[in-house]
This record gives structure tokens, sequence and C-alpha cells, in this order.
């Protein structure tokens, strides 16, 4: 087939389920994932419909046939609503069971609950007569919903359930009760009735055809679908894995590779791993053009499994960047300082540089951390300016670094000069500079670096018992007031903080600032021991915040 949008439509939800069609969740999509907020949106949506009588779109739906003439289809976006509406119809056959085995209308309510079987959750086929379901999740759900759930049975046990068939189980019981709680009081079959045909009738797809999972990926460009969105992971990983089809050794071997890649990230952070490790490799390439340019690169098992392989190598060094106790540090002492501070400023935007260095130069690698680190402080987080434009110039270096061009950290500095801001507009950006005590973390770290440099000490801002004080208090008094009348503009300058013992912290509070002075005279911090003016007023928080930034400069400096 070729790689062509193949047609659109709008069935409803019983159109789509009918004529022996089947749907196939590909084995390594991913899990079931709605919850309760999910579910409540269906019902109230679907209670909405039979109030209303008006039909509801349940958003795209998109769907790759298996094959020119069959009636099976991949759900490669549109797994969770089916899902969640399978679900509920099994809470309402469930219903008319059970009353039948109550003997309430004992055969009309069996035969009510074998039509809707039929209509939505079984097929048969017209050639072999061999019964199917009309929907098979995934790898790790399938069994759950075909012997549990299909079968209408309990769970042997509930708390020992994987997460997304517990998640699948619940979303059972959640429309069971709401059932219940509608129609077991009068035992109305035919309003139970009326609620699965209304879900059969009344909800839309809107449903697109593709030919493989690229057509798909294009469509999600453009296509904002209601429900728990495949991501560029998901789309990568079910390719990866189609090079395998048929070897299913290989098949394993790749799906404990992909588990050992993605278990300690969250979506978005995998997918930004991967974003950086190909950008390191190949240049900027947008989030949305990701999956079409690694895609574009694999064309067979093997260009897969070194994919994966390279991934892997990778991984083990971008999971260590965010944690400097990772044990991969202690062959690299100095680069902890460096992976701290990148931690404190959120940075990941270097990683592609670090990924290159880590194996091109890993005799420089410490270096090209300070490098990173210092960078980042002066350009993102005291300058504010752009990380795109950063991140640019990372990816550039990276290239260079993989292609010898760069080879020695000096060679790097002159390639990253664009932006490493000068002294000059360092101590600028500085000495204005807002950092609100919300980013504790931050603050901590540049009142111990200038501390530090001041008192000629080395330690760690974790490990320094100071507090942060705020000479202008955040609360302010009468007297506060009148010293300063704009106070929210000036109580998160850099310059109205010091470091001071907790007790002495707390025993100033909002006092005025020529009792304050006087712990300030009588702490071990140099930070504290040079506020030594009369008193504290913008003009001498402005004078001292300059002060900081000459400091400053020398503390965070690359030398070219």
């Amino acid at each position: 087939m070729s790689s062509l949008l193949l047609s659109t439509a709008t069935p409803t939800f019983g159109e789509l389920f009918t004529n022996g069609r089947t749907f196939v969740v590909p084995r390594f999509q991913r899990d079931y994932k709605w919850d309760q907020d999910n579910w409540e949106e269906l019902w109230q949506d679907l209670v909405g419909v039979i109030e209303t009588g008006k039909e509801h779109y349940m958003g795209a739906i998109v769907l790759k046939p298996t094959s020119e003439v069959s009636k099976q289809f991949d759900v490669i976006d549109g797994q969770q609503r089916l899902a969640t509406l399978v679900l509920l119809v099994l809470a309402g056959v469930k219903m008319f069971e059970s009353w039948a085995q109550k003997s309430i209308d004992k055969p009309f309510n069996q035969e009510r609950a074998n039509l809707f079987r039929d209509r939505f959750l079984r097929a048969k086929d017209t050639a072999s007569l061999k019964e199917t379901g009309r929907l098979t999740l995934n790898k790790n759900d399938r069994g759950f919903m075909h012997s549990v759930l299909m079968q209408l049975k309990e769970p042997v046990r509930e708390s020992t359930l994987p997460p997304s068939q517990k998640q699948l189980w619940n979303g059972f019981k959640y429309f069971l009760a709401k059932m219940t709680e509608r129609f077991n009081q009068d035992t109305n079959a035919q309003g139970l009735a009326e609620l699965l045909n209304t879900a059969g009738d009344k909800l839309l797809f809107i449903q697109i055809l593709v030919s493989d999972e690229l057509d798909a990926y294009s469509v999600f460009e453009t296509l904002n679908a209601r429900g728990t969105q495949l991501s560029v992971t998901d789309l990568l990983k079910n390719y990866l894995f189609s090079q395998f089809e048929g070897d299913e050794n290989a098949i394993d071997v790749a799906e404990e590779q992909w588990l050992r890649l993605s278990q300690s990230d969250l979506d978005r952070d995998f997918s930004r791993f991967i974003n950086y490790f190909w950008n390191s490799r190949y240049g900027i390439t947008r989030p949305s053009r990701l999956f079409k340019a690694i895609r574009n690169s694999i064309h067979s098992p093997d260009d897969a499994s070194t994919f994966l392989d390279q991934c892997e190598k990778t991984a083990s060094l971008n999971a260590a960047l965010k944690e400097p106790t990772d044990p991969i540090w202690l062959d690299i002492y100095t680069a902890k300082k460096s992976i701290n501070e990148l931690k404190i400023f959120r940075a990941t935007q270097c990683y592609p540089l670090l990924f290159a260095a880590w194996e091109v130069m890993p005799d420089h690698f410490a270096a090209v951390l300070k490098i990173c680190s210092v960078i980042t402080f002066r350009y993102t987080v005291i300058g504010g300016l752009s990380t795109n434009t950063m991140q640019k110039h990372y990816v550039d270096a990276a290239l260079a670094v993989r292609h010898l061009k760069i080879t020695t950290p000096a060679q790097l500095l002159i390639v990253l000069k664009a932006i490493y801001p000068t002294d000059e507009q360092f101590v600028v950006d500085f000495s204005n500079v807002s950092i609100p005590t919300t980013q504790k973390m931050l603050v901590r770290y540049i009142l111990c670096s200038i501390e530090n440099h001041l008192a000629g000490k080395p330690q760690s801002s974790e490990l320094d018992g100071g507090t942060i004080e705020h000479i202008l208090p955040e609360n302010l008094d009468e007297y506060w007031f009148s010293q300063f009348p704009d106070a929210t503009l000036n109580c998160y300058k850099l310059g109205n903080y010091t470091l001071l013992e907790d007790s002495a912290n707390r025993a100033v509070a909002r006092k005025p600032f020529e009792e304050k002075k006087k712990s300030y005279t009588n702490s071990s911090y140099k930070l504290s021991q040079g506020i030594t003016w009369m008193e504290w007023n913008k003009s001498t928080l402005t004078a001292r915040q300059q002060y900081l930034a000459k400091q400053a400069v020398a503390i965070w400096r690359l030398d070219f």
C-alpha cells in the first residue's frame, strides 16, 4: 500500500463495530491509562446525549487496515476511547445478566445481554466461524480483557493487578456503579438498553484511515484528538518493533531494552531524551519532525538494533546527568559540582553536547560540564535569554565534536563564545536580576557561591547550614513600608538577600534595619558582615547588588 491517507469518515461507535470489523491495538502500544476524570466526562456526555437527543463527537480515531481486503484494523490512535466504550457496554451486559440470574424478566434480559454482546463485543469469522473479540488490546492488557472482563469474572487478586489492568477493572466498576445507581431501583431494562443504544448510535468519531504510522504522525501534527494521545516515543516504539516482525526472540530483546530506556522517565522526559539523542548526532530536529527523521533512517532489523543499542548507552549518561551522586561520577569527582549546578538551573539544553563529549572527549568531560554550567548561569539564569538559541549552539558544537572539529575545551569555548555574555553584560544583568524565594535552591546556591568566594572556602550550598535572610522582609510592617513604598519590586532582588544563622534569622524577623545590622555584624558569614550601610533603602540595596555583581563576574567565569 502506498504511503497515503486512505480515507476519512464520521461513523458512530456502533457503525465502527459492525460488519465483522475487528480492531487490534499493536502489542507494544501504550497500556490503558484512562482514569475516573475521563470516565466521568464520558458518562456525563452520554447522559447529556440521552437528554438532548443530539449527537456527540468523540474526536478522531486513526486506524490502519492490516491488508487491502481485511476487516481488521490496527488502532494507531483511539484505543483509550474504544476500550472505555467496551467497558461501558460490558457493565451494561453485566446488569442485564444479573437481572436474568435473579429471574427478573429472565429470557428478555438474557436476550438483551446477548444482543449487546453480538453488537459491540464479539465478532465471528464468516469462513472459519471462529468467534473473536471486536477489540484486542496491547500485549499487557489483552489477556485480562479477554479472560476476565469479557467473561464478566472478578480478578482473583485485585491488589496484585498491574496498573493498566487495575485501571480497566476500575473503569468497569465505575460504569457498573453508575448504571446501578441510575437503573437498578426499578430494574429499568428499557432505560439501560436506551443508554447502550445511544452510545452506539449517537457517539460519533472522525475515522481516519492511514497506510502506515508515518501518515498517522502527520495527522497528529494537525489534529488534537480527544484522549491520551500517542507521543513520538509511542510511534517510534511501534515502528522499531515492526522491524523485528516474525522474530519473537528479537522482539523480546528489543522490549527489554525499551523498558530499560523508558522506565525511569515520564513520557515527556523520555521524548525529550530521544530528541536530544538524535540532535546530538544529526543536528537540530524539531520534535514535530522527529519521528519522520528517525523512521527514514531505519530500514532493517540491524538498523533498529543499532539505534536501540546507541540509545541505551546514552540513556545511562542521561540519567546520571540528573543525579550528582550517581556512581558514574565516582571517577570524575570534579564533575559533581557542575552536575549539581545544572540540576539547580534545571538546564538540559546542553545535553546533546554532553552526549557527544562523553563519547568523543571523555578526558575533557569535566571541563565541558563546567563550560555548560557557567554559560547556562550567565546566559539564562541571570541573563534570561532564549534557551532555543542556546540549544542550537550546543547542538552545533555537539556535531563539531563528533566530526573532530573540536577536540579541546579551548576550541569549544571559542565556538560557544556567542552564548557567553561578556563580563560587562553579565555585571549589568546581575545588577538588575530578581529571583523569588520559590526558587530557594537557586538563591541558596548563588549566595553560598559568593560567600565561599569572599571567605575563601569551598563549602557546598547543600551542606551549608545558613538560612536565606531577606533584609527587606517579605511581610512588611509600618516601618518597612515607610522605607520601601514599592517593596514588591525590591524584596526579591539578589542584593536584598544574605545568609544568616537560623537562630539569628528568626530573631531579626521584621525588625528595623538598625537592629538587624547587629545580628549581621555578629554573623559568621562574610555576606552579612559586609552590610554596613547606615540605612536600608532602594539606593543602598542597588549598591549592594552591584557589589555582588562584581564578585559574581569573578566566580562564574570562563577564560577565552
